[in-house]
């Protein structure tokens, strides 16, 4: 009786045994797994606000590019008029008149844009490209910023080539007709009237006219290539906001 009695109280105390630690084991996987959940959910939240923020970027950049646009079309209106005045010698007078108009005007400035790069920057250099788990997304954000990357290094080359031949044209038009006065409520007028000047070139020089006319070619072709790329950047950021309020469910 003692021996039976003895066995049958070994086997309860293993039984016993082994399930504390299942419990305990079933205890540590549940605590694992809502860890799991909760940082799971804690991500795809940052993941949305990371997304929304970027469509508010996007947004940002297309009515950007659209306004740069319509300034780099006018601009590059102007430059080819300029260009026909100055290969045209038949009336220097009035040729002269003209030509510092459409220099002025058209010329002595250029447009860029100025992408917002705030999220995308967050994304990539943070390592938070691992929050987008949505199929495609991350390709197609990548995808946009090779293309900024792209027209970012157009733009480096059109204001280095716009600077160049604004230098050039310092030996041809005057720039002293430009001044104007600054008023206290900071306001300007022009410091010369300009039906009453008459305006004249510094040289009339066939070479040198005709070298700033062939810098200028250069610099309104490299300004309609950039208007071209930052059409495509316009493009491909109204297509990611479109995929984006798609996959994520966005609202206005």
């Amino acid at each position: 009786m003692e021996v039976h009695s003895h066995q049958h109280s070994e086997r309860k105390r293993w039984n016993h045994y082994l399930w504390e630690f299942l419990m305990l084991f079933l205890a540590v996987f549940a605590g694992f797994v809502a860890e799991n959940l909760r940082e799971n959910v804690t991500e795809r939240k940052r993941e949305k606000k990371y997304i929304e923020s970027l469509v508010s970027d996007l947004k940002k950049d297309t009515a950007e590019i659209r306004k740069v646009s319509k300034l780099g079309f006018k601009l590059a209106a102007g430059q080819d008029t300029l260009i026909d005045l100055l290969n045209d010698s038949t009336d220097t007078g009035n040729i002269s008149h003209k030509c510092y108009h459409y220099f002025f005007l058209y010329t002595t400035s250029y447009v860029l844009v100025e992408f917002n790069e705030r999220t995308i920057s967050q994304l990539l250099n943070a390592g938070n490209m691992r929050l987008i788990e949505k199929a495609g997304i991350s390709d197609s954000i990548m995808d946009y910023n090779f293309i900024v990357k792209n027209v970012q290094e157009e733009a480096k080359a059109y204001e280095d080539y716009f600077k160049k031949t604004l230098d050039l044209s310092g030996s041809i038009f005057d720039f002293t007709y430009a001044r104007v006065d600054l008023h206290e409520n900071y306001t300007m007028t022009p410091k010369i009237q300009k039906r009453k000047m008459d305006f004249k070139l510094l040289t009339t020089d066939p070479a040198i006219i005709k070298r700033y006319a062939i810098e200028l070619s250069l610099v309104k072709g490299i300004l309609e290539a950039y208007i071209i790329s930052i059409k495509e950047a316009k493009d491909k950021a109204v297509s990611l906001i479109a995929l984006l309020k798609t996959k994520y469910h966005l609202q206005e």
